[in-house]
């Protein structure tokens, strides 16, 4: 077997076996391949049918172009299905709690999120993104308190944040 400036033999094997098995998955068959790091007749065969597949040379070894057209694809596809990761930007520690009056970055994140999901919110203005939790910014907490049947006093802990980002991430969500 050959392959391309590659140093560990078995870990190379690894992500062959791994990328034909994922893209071998994508393209809606089953899963024939079961990484093991050992270059085994499943192995050659599943390269040999990617290599008649994309119009190479049908050896079952992998040889450079192979290598890096498999690479390729495997690039390719990741980025085509690749989603953001969420970023939890709320403070993870027990009673953390923003209040009115308040001047911190994630103030501006609020306040962004409230001004993503007015659309659907009668009661919901437009905020300016000041980073300071003001008289707007506050009525617009209690209006989406209120109508998750939560106390309406403003003070955003977890479960308002929470309640907050479900609103946020449900309606930037939608497919247009």
């Amino acid at each position: 077997m050959a392959y391309y400036n590659l140093e560990n033999e078995e870990n190379a094997i690894l992500n062959i076996q791994r990328i034909l098995r994922e893209l071998d998955f994508f393209e809606n068959n089953v899963a024939r391949i079961k990484p093991s790091g050992i270059y085994d007749d499943d192995t050659r065969s599943l390269v040999r049918g990617f290599q008649e597949k994309y119009g190479l040379e049908a050896t079952g070894s992998l040889d450079k172009a192979t290598w890096d057209l498999l690479i390729s694809i495997d690039k390719a596809r990741r980025d085509a299905t690749t989603i953001a990761r969420a970023v939890h930007i709320f403070p993870m520690f027990d009673e953390y709690e923003i209040v009115p009056g308040d001047r911190d970055n994630i103030v501006f994140v609020i306040q962004h999120m409230l001004n993503e999901i007015r659309n659907d919110h009668d009661d919901i203005g437009e905020i300016a993104l000041s980073g300071t939790y003001d008289l707007p910014t506050q009525n617009a907490i209690k209006a989406l308190q209120r109508k998750n049947l939560m106390d309406e006093n403003a003070v955003i802990n977890a479960l308002t944040f929470n309640m907050l980002a479900d609103e946020y991430e449900r309606i930037n969500s939608r497919i247009f």
